[in-house]
Order: C-alpha cells, then sequence, then structure tokens
C-alpha cells in the first residue's frame, strides 16, 4: 500500500538528512534539481516567508523522498495584499504519476490559505507540455501568456 505525505520543513529538521536524500534521489533533465547542502537549505529557511516542503512516498513500509517544492510569500506594494511564488514543484523521475505533485500543490493551496493569500503564482516553460496540462487540471483562475528574462550576472 502506497501513502503519501508532505511536510513543511522547519529548521528544526535534520537538514542534514534531507539534503542527502535529495541529493540520492532520482532526478532527470525535467528538474533543476542542484546540489542540496544543510547550510544551503538553513540559510533559505532562515529568510522570511520562504518555505520548502518535501513529499515522502511510502511503499512497503519505505519511506522515500518522492519530490521537492519551495517558495516564498510575497507582499505588494498596495492594499497589504499577499501572494505566493512559488519556485519550483519537483518531482523525483522515479515516482512520477503517483499523485506527488497534486499532494504538494495541495499543500501549497492550503500554505497560502492559512497565511492569508490573495493568489498563488508559478510558471513553468511553454514547452513543458507535461507540467502545463497538469497545472491547467488544477483549473486555475487564470492562465496567462508569459515571457521570462534571465539575466546572468557574471563576477567583477
Amino acid at each position: 500500500m502506497e501513502s503519501l505525505k508532505v511536510k513543511i520543513v522547519s529548521l528544526d529538521d535534520n537538514l542534514q538528512v534531507l539534503s542527502e536524500q535529495i541529493n540520492q534521489a532520482a532526478w532527470d533533465d525535467d528538474n533543476d534539481v542542484y546540489d542540496y547542502s544543510s547550510e544551503s537549505l538553513k540559510a533559505y529557511l532562515k529568510k522570511e516567508d520562504t518555505f520548502f516542503i518535501a513529499c515522502y512516498l511510502t511503499e512497503y513500509n519505505q519511506k522515500t523522498l518522492a519530490g521537492i517544492s519551495s517558495g516564498r510569500i510575497e507582499q505588494k506594494p498596495y492594499d497589504f495584499c499577499r501572494w505566493l511564488y512559488i519556485d519550483e514543484v519537483d518531482t523525483c523521475s522515479n515516482h512520477r504519476r503517483k499523485g506527488v505533485a497534486t499532494a504538494m500543490m495541495r499543500a501549497l493551496l492550503q500554505l497560502a490559505k492559512d497565511r492569508d493569500c490573495k493568489e498563488i503564482w508559478l510558471g513553468t516553460e511553454s514547452n513543458n507540455l507535461i507540467a502545463r496540462r497538469f497545472y491547467e487540471s488544477l483549473n486555475p483562475g487564470n492562465i496567462r501568456d508569459v515571457i521570462g528574462f534571465t539575466f546572468e550576472i557574471s563576477p567583477a
């Protein structure tokens, strides 16, 4: 019997074990998951209004990391409007199509509601059809065409 559990990670958790689980998990080119360390996770979680979640799949009494997500709560400079920006929703390549991303998105929707956010914003690449279909299946209030720009900063 399979079961999923989504955990909101805190500074009180064993970040060394979590970073090792992330680095040993099955990721592929669809995931932008790089070398994690307990120090980088700790520095990230110390920032105000950031979050990191881990989703675990239990199969045959064996608990394994199945996905991770991160983001932050933002506030508009007007009307005290808060919103949740989701930076990533990554499912391990060997655990796709098991409800992992759905479980994480449900937890993110609840997190936003619990923190009085008015909306959630996330994006994906226009050619990532699997992610687009998945997010569309969650019945978002609005789907926009967005062009993203990345500016590489070279060392001085």
